[in-house]
């Protein structure tokens, strides 16, 4: 049990410096990213592959929709699948126990391409989206006094990086609200 307890500590702050790391790197003046083809549907199989056992562990259901090839973007592909994975791992923690996490890839409009994660969880308020990729930014602990499930520790600087990300490689990440209720995040990059 100590070793677990001293393993899951020594995982979170490799986290908590690769976010810090990351976030020196996006805040570099100049900072660009690669220009490749990026199957979106491809980096959403591979991110679900990668959080299968978080998400099994919770009783979560990942399902990913879409057709490899309908929706290839010009972009990262590790970036994408950082992005995917910061996405798909909040997901996990802030939907109940027993609910699905939904990645769908799609045409957008305006020759780009879009990823979704829906989750089954509380949703977001318009108050919370309007500062939910700000940097630091936990809104599990804040809007709850930490008795939601999203009370991982995180350094709050995921979605922030996220965004940056998405920006350099010319798209943009938004939230929003998933149909039943949930959380719906919105990756829109250029196709390719």
């Amino acid at each position: 049990e100590y070793a677990g307890t001293i393993a899951s500590a020594g995982q979170h702050l490799a986290a908590m410096l690769d976010d810090l790391a990351d976030l020196e790197v996006v805040e570099t003046p100049g900072f660009s990213t690669a220009k490749e083809p990026v199957d979106l549907a491809d980096a959403a199989t591979r991110a679900a592959g990668i959080l299968g056992v978080r998400a099994h562990n919770r009783d979560t259901a990942l399902v990913v929709e879409g057709e490899r090839g309908t929706a290839v973007a010009s972009a990262e592909f590790r970036r994408v699948l950082q992005i995917l994975i910061n996405l798909v791992g909040n997901a996990i923690a802030y939907a109940p126990a027993s609910s699905t996490v939904t990645i769908a890839v799609s045409p957008a409009a305006d020759n780009r391409v879009a990823v979704t994660v829906a989750d089954e969880g509380p949703g977001v308020s318009p108050e919370q989206a309007a500062r939910i990729f700000d940097k630091f930014e936990r809104l599990g602990r804040d809007s709850d006094g930490g008795k939601g499930s999203g009370k991982d520790g995180g350094s709050g600087l995921g979605l922030y990086i996220s965004r940056r990300l998405a920006e350099a490689m010319e798209g943009t990440l938004t939230v929003g609200s998933a149909p039943g209720g949930g959380a719906l995040f919105t990756l829109e990059l250029p196709v390719a």
